[in-house]
């Protein structure tokens, strides 16, 4: 970007303790139970089946936080999904 005259941004930073978050919000999702077809809210349980295989540093109370407000959001997205689909038909 430097030679078109524009300040390249700065990159982002990266933080191994995020990253292991997401990875363990995708595994601990991938084993998300359904019931008639919709998905059910992420419990303590599922949570502890991933951290026990796979161990990570962040304060089990912080992941805890986290990976249930990260599941609220894709809900509420689910949801909101359902909602628009329901109302087209």
């Amino acid at each position: 970007m430097a030679h078109l005259g524009f300040d390249a941004p700065e990159p982002p930073s990266f933080d191994a303790d995020i990253q292991d978050v997401i990875q363990t919000f995708y595994l601990v999702a991938r084993g998300r139970s359904y019931t008639e077809g919709k998905p059910l809210p992420i419990s303590v349980k599922n949570i502890t089946d991933v951290v026990s295989v796979h161990p990570i540093d962040v304060p089990r109370s912080v992941l805890d936080s986290i990976i249930f407000e990260l599941d609220n959001l894709v809900l509420d997205e689910v949801a909101e999904n359902n909602k628009k689909a329901a109302d087209k038909a």
